[in-house]
């Protein structure tokens, strides 16, 4: 029911808004035309007699011209990758677009244009390229001339448009990475500033902080132009850091005595003095200005950097230089300090080595020695030069087990090394002491040391670090016992982890055991801390065991407790390593503070970009400063986090990896005053803005392991709970509400968090949508919506383009009814392939037929109903006493039969039935009278009227109007005629071989009958054919409405007759081009409205009908009784056989106003003919002027309407007039 509620309720109470300021001008352009419905005068005070039964399930009021492409379904057929505008209940479809064209995002600018991003084409313009959608004249226009890959960001800031995303931009001066600007005004493209955010970066979210401030979100943690995070501070002070920045090390030399090297090719090579550089000579030399030398590591570590000697001769020095690593096996991205700008600098495939003749140079020109270092992540690696070597940390901190040195060119003729050193940001200490030594002279820091106890310790599998030996107690061997002697050299804070290596790898885990580590402090030898380790771990792990402040270098002591199995005599005990982590280091607080120091503003995927700071003219002025903003995901969110942000109502909410959203509140300098985390589970993929909060989403799972998306307004809710992941989550409204469409898949309604699945009344396929705040809304996608929906397959008519659900008691859906009196109606419904009958006063009769009901007829004189039930075997009439609900009689006709009509003659307890059937007793064909007092058949009128009976309706108590494709002995194929009962007498109105009329309606001045494709209509003198507009058209049924002829929607025409007010409601099924498929069409006897479009329920059997439920028993009751129904039915005799004209009289004629009564005119046929009265004839001469013809005479056509030429036989006036 919730859709209901949605469509049916909200949709036509609308508040009528002020229409877009786009809306009417894509109107125009696009010869769109509003469908202006004539007033029908229906309305609740006629007992909502207009209805729509037999399964009507949605139904739209046609509006507009191409209304119809959003009122199907949508299905696997249907095309969805184009554009759709949206504004004040109009849908137009502005241009198609094949399914390799996605547009991933739509971004408002200025009051009149959209921004698409995405991939593949529109209108052969491509959309990676960014094209600027106009809607005043529905033009398009690529922004860039080239594509930009993937945009996932778009920020338009006033005439500056930001585009971020995964993307490269050359300038022509220099590649720009994930951002770029298009300022519309001079139509030119720029890179920011700062160029963009290094190689391998992305930019999620742009955020518009204030009009000098704009946030960028994504991956990164570096600039194009690295300089622009460097700030120099020169505050005079004389304070001496207890750091000396020339032999400083904050990182740990890794070992290289044990590692195999790959000299192939070079005429010198020392492994020896390679990795114990001697400036004064070469350990490796290469006959050629390119060559490359590979080390292959003893274990796999993680190094921060690389140290480079230049060869000591000019002729071998090497110029450019490139690093590849193993198992990633890609070139290595490098920052070094360039020793000639004294920038920070990045370089991949050609990164440069200074010759050490401009080394030295450079060092003999600097002001301090802090000019040849900087510090990078988070201040835990240094990065240096000197007169002998360069430093060049590595970008992305990846395992490395094999790494190549390639040297591209030379400064003369050759390439070589004085020598090479890797550095690491931890300090290691191994258990196997060997993996402690370099084999030279070290460093200060780099003496970590460790000694064993005397057991039988070996070396574990081939390429891992570890030691293990195998311990039994009591047997006389010592306790195994490993020492740790971790160097520390500079005061600060520190984490200490001990590294367990996993027992699944070397199948020890059933013999693994418990030790106890613990930490002592040297200095007092007092216990720091102590814990026990199982070490049945399958894989590697590493546990805690200090994190704190140190001073002093601590002695960690590993020792066996037991085993772990006591099945097991002997047990597996295993040592890796003790790793330190630095903090942070006291002495940086002297540094920050000494002269001219430089400092690295950190980034982790937040930037405050603040315009002025670089358009400033102010020397030593910070471009990008360590602003509490920019540092918070550097100490809150693991480095190299892809974060997303938006602000809602001065809060900053930023979200990525570590379970948790961030709610960071920031004053009006945008400086976090405080921050809290939102726990979750799972990482966001994406934060949207909507009209109700931020939707955030992504690989999130709620407190029932369900994936979740949750929107934040202040607090958090939980929208949505499903089994999968969240990729992209879109806002949209259309119709006065607004819906969350996540991954294409799901519609949620954004005010109740229900859930809309896709149905005939609304359906939705969204890939972007944009919303300019004017009322436009364009998005990508396709959509079908119907004003009304969940109709539950019956509806009544309010007014001419208001409906409601019929909801009868039970959820019946009723589709054939039958008007009983003020305060009942009868209708025929089906429920478990039963057909039954409902009283609308909640009354349930027991009958029930296997058959579909096919006719209901009441008199209401004898309180009885007539119901005609059939298939396409057989047909069934019942009859019964309503007073009583008892059954009076049932007939059963023979096979292939069908009962279409039924007329009562109350007198005579008889029933003439109607329809395609055949009895031989009696002998009946197609029409047949039975008594149900007395049971019986007999022919009706000797079985002289015979053939497929259509329709049967009385104009009073002793005329007849018959239709269906019949003959008597005097005629053949009558199509419509009129039989007195009185005298027995028939007239033709229509004949012709062209098939059968379905049935027929009349109005006060027309008779209207149809076939399938056509309308026959008597007006005016004279009839008309009037075929159906469109192909592939039919009509069901055909009902005249009458019309408030006050009313200025109907044309006011000098025709006659035109101005009486009625006006014909067709149903069926109509193919027009310019409408699409309609179910329902009005016709005002000169032009065709489209009326509704209408879907049927999927559980119905039927299709829909127009019922009116109104008093029609006079209509089909006759109080007069037959007088002989065996006499032979005969034809008046002419007095003159002169055909009349065939065309209408052009002259007015005056009328006095009559009662609007179905068929009242030609109730007046049946009084002149019964009276024989000139006079009366004379009334009803303007609604009965047939202008018959004689039987054998030609129809003239109607011009110009008509499209086929068909012979009529039609009586002359004069002939009938004989028998007045």
């Amino acid at each position: 029911m919730f859709v209901h509620r949605l469509w049916t309720l909200a949709f036509p109470f609308l508040v009528e808004i002020s229409k877009a300021s786009q809306l009417e001008n894509i109107k125009s352009l696009l010869d769109i035309e509003d469908n202006v419905l004539p007033n029908l005068n229906i309305s609740q005070n006629n007992s909502n007699a207009v209805q729509i039964l037999g399964g009507v399930d949605a139904l739209s009021f046609y509006e507009y011209t191409g209304q119809q492409n959003f009122t199907k379904e949508i299905g696997p057929e249907t095309s969805s990758h184009g554009l759709v505008y949206y504004s004040n209940n109009t849908y137009i479809q502005l241009e198609d677009a094949s399914d390799d064209t996605r547009i991933d995002k739509i971004t408002p600018f200025g009051v009149d244009s959209f921004i698409l991003s995405g991939s593949g084409t529109i209108n052969n313009i491509s959309v990676g390229n960014q094209i600027l959608y106009n809607l005043s004249t529905l033009s398009m226009t690529p922004i860039f001339n080239q594509s930009l890959g993937a945009v996932q960001a778009v920020l338009a800031d006033n005439s500056s448009i930001y585009f971020g995303g995964n993307f490269s931009y050359n300038n022509g001066f220099m590649t720009g990475y994930s951002a770029l600007i298009w300022d519309s005004i001079s139509n030119t493209t720029q890179l920011l500033p700062f160029g963009g955010f290094g190689e391998n970066s992305s930019v999620n979210s742009i955020v518009k902080l204030n009009n000098d401030n704009i946030l960028f979100a994504g991956q990164f943690y570096t600039l194009d132009d690295p300089s622009a995070l460097i700030s120099s501070s020169n505050n005079g002070t004389n304070s001496t850091s207890s750091l000396n920045a020339t032999t400083l090390e904050l990182g740990q030399r890794i070992p290289l005595r044990y590692a195999s090297w790959d000299s192939q090719g070079s005429t010198t090579f020392a492994s020896d003095s390679l990795v114990c550089p001697n400036t004064n000579e070469d350990a490796w030399l290469y006959p050629d200005t390119s060559g490359s030398l590979v080390c292959n590591l003893p274990y796999e570590v993680s190094p921060t950097k690389i140290r480079l000697y230049n060869s000591q001769s000019s002729d071998s020095e090497i110029s450019v230089f490139q690093i590849l690593t193993d198992p990633s096996s890609s070139i290595m991205n490098l920052t070094y300090l360039d020793p000639l700008s004294g920038e920070l600098k990045n370089c991949d495939e050609f990164c440069p080595l200074y010759s050490r003749a401009t080394l030295l140079s450079a060092s003999q020109n600097v002001s301090s020695s802090m000019d040849m270092i900087t510090f990078i992540d988070n201040n835990k690696t240094d990065v240096k030069w000197t007169s002998d070597f360069q430093d060049f940390a590595f970008v992305n901190e990846l395992p490395v087990s094999s790494l190549k040195f390639v040297a591209l060119n030379s400064y003369g003729g050759s390439v070589g090394l004085s020598g090479l050193e890797l550095y690491q940001d931890t300090f290691s200490t191994y258990a196997n002491d060997s993996l402690n030594e370099y084999g030279c002279s070290a460093l200060t820091n780099d003496s970590s040391s460790s000694t064993l106890s005397s057991n039988d310790w070996y070396n574990g599998l081939t390429g891992e670090s570890y030691i293990a030996a195998k311990y039994v107690p009591d047997q006389n061997e010592p306790i195994p016992r490993v020492k740790f002697y971790p160097n520390i050299i500079h005061p600060g804070h520190y984490t200490i982890n001990m590294y367990t290596p996993g027992c699944l790898q070397d199948n020890t885990c059933s013999a693994r055991g418990i030790v106890n580590v613990t930490m002592w402090n040297q200095q007092n030898n007092t216990i720091m801390k102590t814990y026990l380790i199982y070490q049945n771990n399958d894989n590697l792990k590493y546990d805690q065991i200090y994190s704190g402040y140190l001073d002093f270098s601590p002695e960690i002591v590993l020792e066996y407790v037991s085993g772990i199995y006591t099945t097991n005599t002997a047990t597996v005990v295993v040592a890796d390593q003790v790793n330190v982590i630095t903090v942070s280091l006291d002495a940086f607080n002297t540094l920050s503070d000494s002269s001219n120091a430089k400092k690295e503003t950190l980034l982790n995927g937040i930037l405050q970009y603040q315009k002025s700071n670089f358009t400033s003219t102010r020397l030593n002025e910070t471009k990008v400063g360590n602003t509490t903003l920019n540092l918070f995901p550097v100490k809150n969110y693991p480095k190299n986090s892809s974060l997303y942000a938006d602000i809602y109502d001065n809060k900053l909410v930023i979200g990525g990896v570590s379970n948790r959203i961030s709610i960071v509140d920031l004053n009006d300098d945008f400086e976090v005053t405080s921050s809290k985390n939102q726990t979750i589970q799972g990482d966001v993929h994406g934060i949207t803005k909507t009209n109700q909060g931020l939707l955030i989403f992504g690989d999130i799972l709620s407190s029932n392991n369900q994936s979740a998306v949750f929107l934040f307004n202040g607090s958090f809710e939980n929208v949505f709970n499903q089994s999968r992941t969240v990729n992209s989550a879109l806002n949209i409204s259309l119709a006065n509400n607004d819906f969350i469409v996540l991954d294409n898949d799901y519609v949620v309604n954004a005010s109740s968090n229900a859930l809309i699945r896709n149905s005939s009344s609304f359906s939705l396929s969204l890939w972007a949508a944009g919303n300019n705040g004017d009322g436009d809304v364009l998005f990508s996608g396709a959509v079908s919506h119907m004003q009304y929906g969940n109709l539950n397959g019956s509806v009544r008519f309010l007014n001419e383009n208001e409906i409601e659900p019929l909801n009868l008691e039970g959820g019946i859906v009723p589709y054939l009814g039958a008007y009983l009196n003020e305060s009942a109606t009868a209708y025929a419904y089906e429920v478990d392939s039963l057909n039954k009958i409902y009283f609308s006063n909640e009354v349930y009769p027991s009958w029930n037929w296997s058959s579909g009901i096919t006719q209901m007829l009441y008199a209401d004189n004898q309180t009885l109903l007539a119901v005609s039930a059939g298939s396409s075997t057989t047909a069934e009439l019942s009859i019964f006493d309503l007073r009583n609900l008892t059954m009076i009689a049932n007939e059963t006709l023979g096979s292939n039969a069908r009962i279409n009509a039924l007329v009562n003659f109350e007198k005579n307890c008889s029933m003439l039935v109607g329809g395609d059937f055949q009895m031989t007793e009696p002998n009946c064909t197609g029409l047949c009278l039975y008594n149900y007092e007395s049971k019986t058949w007999s022919t009706f009128l000797n079985n002289t009227i015979f053939g497929e009976i259509t329709q049967l309706s009385f104009t009073n108590s002793s005329e007849l109007i018959i239709s269906g494709l019949f003959e008597t002995k005097e005629y053949q194929s009558i199509r419509l005629g009129s039989f007195n009962l009185t005298n027995s007498t028939m007239i033709p109105l229509l004949s012709g071989s062209e098939g059968k009329l379905n049935s027929f309606t009349v109005t006060e001045d027309s008779i209207v009958a149809w076939n399938d494709t056509s309308l026959f209509i008597y007006r005016n003198q004279e009839w008309n054919i009037t075929s159906l507009p469109g192909n592939d058209s039919s009509i069901s049924s055909v009902s005249a409405i009458y019309t408030d002829i006050e009313s200025n929607t109907l044309n006011k025409r000098g025709i006659n007759n035109v101005n009486n007010g009625s006006i014909l409601l067709l149903n069926g099924n109509f193919n027009i081009s310019q409408y699409g498929y309609l179910q329902s069409m009005l016709f005002d006897f000169q032009k065709w409205t489209p009326y509704f479009i209408s879907e049927t329920t999927n559980t119905s059997n039927y299709n829909p009908i127009i019922f009116i439920n109104r008093d029609v028993s006079t209509e089909f009751n006759s109080q007069s009784p037959l007088a002989n129904v065996n006499i032979t039915v005969t034809s008046p005799q002419s007095t003159s056989s002169q055909p009349p004209s065939s065309s209408a009289s052009s002259e007015s004629k005056s009328k006095s106003k009559k009662k609007k009564i179905g068929r009242g005119f030609v109730v007046l046929i049946g009084l002149a003919l019964a009276l024989g009265t000139v006079s009366v004839l004379g009334i009803a001469g303007v609604i009965l002027a047939y202008v018959f013809k004689d039987p054998e005479g030609d129809y003239k056509p109607i011009k110009p309407r008509i499209d086929e030429n068909e012979m009529l036989d039609t009586v002359p006036p004069e002939k009938l007039m004989k028998f007045v």
